[in-house]
């Protein structure tokens, strides 16, 4: 920059020598070709935290891209990458600041933290030492990470006892942030997990430990404190046909977990139900994959345990009806086979799915905690309020006075608040795959026609049935009006035969009359019947010839 040719007055000169003093110069990193800017900052003045987590780096030259690190350090950057996906830590809009230092970025708290945390930690710092290769193992990357959310509890601790509103949430936050950063690490480093039996005790008041082992009786009982919160805990539906809620999404994220191309070999065996003949003679529940699909696309889940016993299930069923066959090379040993390889590989997405939705509910427990502190501390200020206008009321009645008549103008705040049934869309989580169960607009638009085709064939076939039912009345009212005739007709034609055989009957009981009364009459004269015989012609004797004898 070129130098002013007006010379510099004294008297205009803003920063005196002292304050010139104060003032420091970061060095930003910027692209290769460009100058990095410098920040001129004051040392009492709260830093920008892209500012604070740039100097930290700088600490650290020989930091390592992700590609050249070692396996356990490789496992243990995917794991960190996964923690800070978290929303309350993501790099796009942090809400909980745990990146860099207290100190640097609130100067005026150095003092104070100093004296309540002995070893000072911070995401940042984590991560350069991993890629500077400052760490030995896993176990030593863990410590660092957990020992951040350790701090923040230790120095908000008084804070939130006193009742103030930021330590309360910072405190409730990092109890839930360590406790998520504990059912991760056991996860995602299942490969580096020893055999040590022994387990780290809960801490006080029912809190998260501090710092844990990465041992695999570690890794049980965080799988058990998983399972008593998901698998019991109720899925919020929506209607048939609508956008799932975010319980319906993991959901439906487990059933796609055991549908990757790779595992297409094995799984094929238990997408369609398709059993041999003698199946239900082994198994009293057939099930198979897209059984458990139209059951979550109908609602019929209740629970995370319903689903997730559905899907064992399968495989406990293969496992049990092709035992016999193990170890051949036959269709049925090949179906044994792939069932205990897929039930492997759903016991980890399960394992997921559950560390998700376990955060998923704590977070929202927390959120819900601190919306309810809001809303106190609103009614409380109001009331406050209230008793202030009050009493000053009450002391100017008691000088004597004629209060005075005085208008008064409340701040309203208009929240305007979207209800949920207007919103045809969520906000994506942070815990989605990338790219993995994500619908794009092509998948959305077959899937529309797919349900637009569905509910094409089913008003079809409701108006065959329509028909069918129409004509079985119309047939069933004409055969009925045809019986009516026939009965009719029957009717009058009994009825003439019996007229008819009236008039027999009475005729012949004349002619009975009549023919007795003739022998009556003959019988008082002393007549007796005439009794006629047929006539018998006789036969006639042949006369007899003498016998001629002729002699020659």
């Amino acid at each position: 920059r070129p130098a002013s040719t007006t010379p510099s007055d004294p008297q205009n000169n803003s920063c005196s020598p002292t304050q010139q003093q104060q003032n420091k110069k970061i060095k930003v990193e910027a692209p290769a070709g460009k100058i990095a800017p410098r920040i001129n900052i004051k040392s009492t003045a709260p830093v920008p935290l892209h500012v604070a987590i740039a100097k930290i780096k700088e600490g650290f030259p020989m930091r390592r891209p992700y590609k050249l690190l070692q396996s356990w350090e490789g496992a243990c950057a995917r794991f960190f990458r996964e923690l800070m996906r978290h929303p309350w830590i993501s790099a796009a809009r942090p809400k909980f600041i745990f990146h860099v230092p207290v100190p640097d970025l609130y100067p005026s708290l150095k003092d104070a933290y100093k004296a309540k945390i002995k070893l000072p930690m911070d995401l940042t710092t984590a991560e350069a030492k991993l890629l500077d290769g400052q760490y030995q193992n896993a176990q030593d990357f863990v410590d660092d990470v957990a020992l951040v959310f350790a701090n923040a509890i230790t120095f908000n601790r008084a804070g939130r006892d006193e009742g103030d509103q930021l330590s309360i949430s910072y405190y409730d936050a990092s109890i839930h942030l360590l406790r998520y950063t504990r059912w991760l690490s056991l996860e995602w480093l299942d490969q580096y997990l020893t055999d040590d039996p022994t387990t780290d005790g809960p801490g006080e008041n029912d809190m998260p430990p501090q710092a844990w082992k990465l041992t695999k009786a570690n890794k049980a009982k965080s799988r058990e404190e998983m399972e008593r919160i998901v698998l019991n805990e109720h899925i919020d539906k929506s209607f048939e046909g609508d956008r799932y809620t975010w319980q319906e999404a993991d959901c439906e994220k487990l059933l796609k977990a055991l549908r990757h191309q790779s595992d297409n070999k094995h799984m094929h065996f238990f997408v369609q139900p398709s059993f041999p003949p003698d199946y239900t003679a082994f198994i009293s529940r057939p099930i198979a994959w897209d059984n458990c699909n139209k059951a979550l696309q109908k609602r019929q889940y209740d629970k995370f345990g319903d689903i997730v016993d559905d899907l064992r299930l399968i495989f406990t069923n293969a496992l049990k009806y092709n035992l016999p066959h193990k170890g051949r090379d036959t269709v049925s040993g090949k179906a044994y086979d792939a069932a205990v390889f897929m039930s492997v590989k759903l016991e980890q997405a399960i394992d997921k799915m559950m560390v998700s939705v376990a955060e998923h509910l704590g977070r929202d427990s927390v959120d819900d905690a601190r919306m309810q502190r809001e809303h106190d501390a609103e009614e409380r200020a109001e009331e406050e309020r209230i008793r202030a206008a009050m009493k000053e009321q009450e002391g100017r009645q008691g000088e004597g006075g004629q209060p005075k008549s005085k208008d008064t103008v409340d701040n309203v705040r208009i929240m305007n608040r979207r209800n949920r049934r207007d919103m045809d869309f969520e906000m994506p989580t942070f815990d989605e795959d990338d790219g993995n169960h994500e619908q794009s607009h092509l998948e959305m638009m077959r899937q529309q026609k797919a349900i637009f085709e569905q509910q094409r064939q089913q008003r079809n076939a409701l108006r065959n049935v329509g028909k069918n039912v129409g004509s079985l009345v119309y047939a069933r009212l004409a055969q009925c009006e045809q019986a009516q005739r026939w009965v009719t007709r029957m009717k009058k034609v009994s009825s003439t035969k019996s007229a008819k055989k009236d008039d027999g009957g009475k005729n012949a009981e004349q002619v009975s009359k009549m023919g007795s009364s003739v022998l009556a009459e003959m019988k008082k004269e002393g007549r007796k019947q005439i009794s006629l015989k047929p006539v018998v012609k006789r036969k006639k004797k042949a006369k007899s010839t003498p016998n001629v004898f002729s002699l020659e």
